[in-house]
């Protein structure tokens, strides 16, 4: 036979082939020129062909290593123990999520919402009746900015009064009346028109007086609502002009926000988690040898040597614990042979003393219904079939004196030799992945920074475009502001003066009492109500023109900055001036692959595109400014079709252990320690010494011996007996049977920890050994068999696992994108906010304002006559029946009428009458005089 130094040699062929015995006898010399001859090139030709499998290896591996390989029976994949539990061959990589902290402003003003009843019917209305502002009203400026136009500050109404017919009639209402209540009021007051009241009958004047009385509280209270709602939107149009820059300013601070987190986000996502990407690539990488290795050992069994390892390495710990097991054996065996031979010296005592020192039926009955005969009949007192741990423990030391560990060591040491292999070959393979890594890591750095300044730009454009948007009409404060808000209180301060006089006429008119004759009126009465009247109607031929011209002259600009600034927000079909309003953004000058030559944004336009739950990549994706998914695109993945540098050295000469190692291991297998388990000490030792407690057994004892005692004197010696053996029982328990039991324990735990440190799957010593030895065979037969193209697999899987996890990597990345940057809620509030500020905050307040205020102005038209009607109502004397009586008598007689004559009649008529005395109104003299002539002057009266 050829020697295994030959054979390993030629590669392992020649195996087969069996050598020319030294003294064979050979009568043809022709057969020993050709056996010559095949001993000389047989090697040469085995050499050669190795050479050209070598290679066409590197084309051929990965077919014979396809997916329909089986690597290792009843595993799946490449084999591996992690791949059967679920795990993936390779780990992935766990990227850290993006914590932002973006703290936006919030809206610190009050809100406006106690007027919109009043804002939606000015929008109704205005979008009933507007539909386009005709040119010279708003202009733009040279900082395209929206401005009041030259035809407002030459007060040139022609051209809006000539577009809208309604427009212009009620216009010509206001203006007449503007003109005509100043001439009224002063015909009203110089004619005395006031004092020219018609007599009624008091039939006819009551119900009247009721009927005008409730008319003129019902429009009190509508002009108390419109100074309300004018005072409301007075205050609404001071706050805006003073939040302007307030929330400019707020507006700059959640743009700068959300820029940056924006920013921070894609910056994260691009760069910090590609980072950490290649930085688990480049450590699993720089470890594949180390992976690979370990993936070989695990399909091809060779962890085994670790196992031996393992065990020769706990068997010094495994002699110290047997050596306790020695000692804890023989002092069980100790103890129990002596518990037995008590159990049984008692049982003899116990017989000897019912049958022949007793002489009672019950001693024979007692030791019958106790068990007597059982008496160290256990079990678990033969100690015959314990294990002799002397042999374990000797020949465990023998196996440490003899340094077995060493041969699985040399085993690990042929074995790592395949390492250095694997290391040589990754190589020449982990160098241009690495540099495929890092190449995508410049790719992103520059995509993530351009896509930054990108989005950087479009928003400050859409933000500094907006900002003319809340800059529109500032003229309006700069030209009407100062002087806007004491006019708005004198108008406020005049409307209340009115309703407070008109509001004291009607209670005292309701409830103070009636006149009954001339001169001042007392308080509270109804003459003080027709006072109150003629203020008030003073009051409103007074300020009747000046409410209603202001109230005309914010109806105009309400208009004109309405059909501006806020019907754009409502109607998409608004009016063609916001198109010059609305920023526009280029977007040419953003890169993109598929962008038109000439391409607009308005900001309105991408606000309405970018809902409140979208991306802003979604805006982007939507304008083909960008496109997220373009990544999928780009050249950092690894070219699979490249070929794989292949493995090419030779394992088929690789060997675990010798022959002699092998020998001594079977010769150690074989040893004194072979048989040995737990279960040879767990079967045979147990607690149960007694056929029931030691402690029962004594009590009752205890029990039957005082019974005697008490009741048969006459067995005083049979009484002696059983307390005898109640005593020993008791002894025996505490002195034999207890510590047995705690020895027992304690040996039981104690081969239980050794069979952890030297035993493999739970088989005896022997077994696991041989299992091991060969599971160790059939890796030293798989390397030499598939090795190579094991190795060869894994090397290329890596290439394909890097670009799963690229692939991973580029998907997380999108899906980030399109879910969780840059939600464009913060951008549509800054945007609503300089919006709102304009139409909400400005143009709505002035459109309350003068509605409420016309509305006022043409309450106080009815107001006029309804007043006074009730003013000379008010002023109606009514005197008291007798006076009234005695007044018409002496009316007849003479004009002027003096008191004694109605004084002496009185006295005459009620003369005899205990009880009664002269009214006042007839102790003093009485004048009565015409109803004509009620509001003569006293100096005039007095004369007369």
């Amino acid at each position: 036979m050829y020697s295994s130094e030959s054979c390993r040699s030629t590669g392992g062929g020649c195996s087969a082939v069996m050598a020319p015995p030294r003294h064979r006898k050979s009568n043809s010399h022709a057969v020993k020129l050709i056996l010559l001859l095949l001993y000389l090139t047989l090697p040469i030709i085995i050499r050669e062909a190795a050479a050209a499998e070598t290679e066409g290896s590197g084309s051929g591996t990965n077919s014979k290593a396809g997916a329909d390989t089986v690597w290792r029976e009843g595993y799946v994949g490449d084999g591996t123990t992690h791949e059967q539990l679920g795990q993936r061959h390779w780990p992935p990589v766990e990227f850290t999520q993006y914590r932002g902290y973006a703290n936006y402003s919030r809206d610190l003003t009050s809100t406006h919402k106690a007027l919109n009843p009043f804002y939606k019917m000015m929008h109704f209305i205005f979008r009933i009746l507007i539909s386009d502002m005709p040119p010279g009203y708003v202009a733009l400026t040279d900082n395209n900015k929206l401005a009041l136009g030259p035809k407002v500050r030459q007060n040139d109404w022609a051209a809006l009064l000539h577009s809208y017919w309604f427009l212009l009639l009620f216009v010509l209402f206001l203006l007449t009346f503007i003109i005509f209540i100043p001439f009224i009021g002063v015909c009203y007051c110089c004619f005395c028109c006031c004092l020219r009241c018609k007599q009624y009958s008091r039939s006819k004047k009551r119900p009247w007086r009721l009927v005008c009385g409730i008319c003129l509280a019902l429009m009190v209270l509508f002009l108390i609502l419109g100074l309300i709602v004018a005072f409301v939107a007075n205050k609404f149009l001071d706050r805006a002009f003073e939040d302007t820059k307030l929330t400019m300013r707020r507006s700059s601070e959640d743009t700068c926000t959300f820029l940056k987190e924006v920013a921070d986000h894609i910056y994260h996502l691009m760069v910090y988690n590609y980072q950490e990407m290649e930085a688990h690539l480049d450590e699993h990488l720089n470890n594949a040898h180390n992976h690979i290795f370990l993936d070989l050992g695990d399909t091809s069994e060779s962890n085994a040597l670790a196992e031996m390892e393992r065990i020769f390495h706990n068997m010094p710990k495994a002699y110290k614990l047997m050596v306790q097991v020695d000692a804890l054996e023989k002092e069980i065996i100790l103890l129990g042979s002596q518990l037995r031979d008590g159990l049984r010296g008692q049982k003899r005592n116990l017989i000897y003393a019912a049958y022949a020192l007793c002489h009672l039926p019950k001693c024979y009955r007692w030791n019958h219904e106790n068990g007597v005969m059982l008496y160290g009949t256990a079990k678990c007192l033969h100690m015959d079939k314990v294990p002799n741990t002397t042999t374990y423990s000797e020949a465990i030391k023998k196996i440490i004196e003899d340094e077995f560990y060493k041969i699985p060591l040399n085993g690990v040491v042929r074995l790592n030799r395949i390492k250095q292999m694997i290391l040589k070959q990754m190589r020449l393979i982990v160098p241009p992945i690495l540099r495929s890594i890092r190449r995508g890591r410049i790719m992103m750095l520059d995509e993530a920074t351009g896509l930054r300044d990108m989005i950087d730009s479009l928003i400050s454009d859409i933000h500094l475009n907006t900002l003319r948007t809340t800059k529109t009409f500032e003229d309006v404060y700069e030209k009407f502001g100062h002087d806007r808000k004491a006019i708005n209180i004198v108008i406020c301060v005049l409307l209340f003066s009115i309703v407070v006089v008109l509001t004291s006429a009607l209670i005292c008119g309701f409830f103070g009492p009636k006149r009954t004759m001339p001169g001042p009126s007392k308080p509270c009465s109804k003459g003080m109500a027709a006072s109150c009247l003629l203020i008030a109607i003073i009051l409103i031929f007074c300020a009747f023109s000046f409410i209603t011209l202001v109230g005309l002259f914010y109806m105009m600009i309400g208009l004109i900055t309405y059909s501006t600034a806020c019907a754009p927000l409502r109607d998409d079909s608004a009016l063609n001036i916001f198109r010059e309003l609305d920023p526009v953004i280029d977007l040419s000058r953003y890169k993109s692959r598929n962008m038109e030559e000439k391409a607009t944004l308005s900001a309105s336009n991408a606000i309405r595109a970018c809902q409140a739950d979208e991306s802003i990549f979604d805006l982007l994706k939507a304008k083909k400014i960008y496109n997220i998914e373009d990544l999928l695109n780009m050249e950092i993945f690894l070219d699979a079709s490249e070929e794989t540098p292949v493995f090419t050295d030779d394992l088929s000469t690789l060997y675990l252990f010798t022959e002699e190692e092998k020998l001594e291991l079977n010769e150690m297998r074989d040893s004194n320690l072979s048989r040995y388990h737990s279960t040879m000490y767990s079967d045979v030792l147990c607690t149960k010494y007694t056929h029931k407690e030691m402690e029962l057994m004594r009590d009752e004892t205890e029990r039957f011996g005082i019974e005697l005692n008490v009741r048969h004197w006459e067995s005083m010696p049979a009484c002696l007996a059983y307390y005898m053996s109640f005593s020993d029982l008791k002894r025996y328990n505490e002195y034999l049977l207890i510590p047995m039991r705690k020895d027992v324990a304690k040996l039981l735990a104690i081969v239980k920890e050794i069979d952890k440190l030297i035993l493999y799957d739970n088989n005896n010593f022997n077994k696991g050994f041989k299992i091991l030895m060969d599971a160790a065979q059939r890796s030293e037969d798989f390397i030499r068999n598939k090795g190579e193209d094991y190795i060869n697999n894994l090397a290329h899987n890596l290439t394909i696992s890097v670009n799963e996890q690229l692939q991973e990597y580029i998907d997380r990345l999108i899906y980030e994108a399109n879910t969780n940057v840059g939600h464009c809620q913060p951008l549509a509030y800054i945007y609503h906010q300089g919006v709102s500020l304009l139409c909400a905050r400005l143009v709505d307040p002035i459109n309350a304002f003068w509605l409420a205020t016309l509305f006022c102005c043409l309450l106080l038209l009815p107001i006029l006559p309804v007043a006074h009607c009730l003013m000379c109502m008010y002023l109606k004397i009514y005197p008291s029946p007798i006076v009234a009586q005695l007044a018409a008598a002496e009316a007849a007689r003479c004009p002027v009428c003096i008191g004694p004559p109605v004084r002496s009649a009185w006295r005459n008529d009620n003369r005899g009458r205990a009880g009664h005395t002269l009214p006042e109104e007839l102790d003093r003299p009485i004048q009565v005089v015409a109803v004509r002539d009620e509001a003569m002057p006293s100096s005039k009266r007095k004369r007369e």
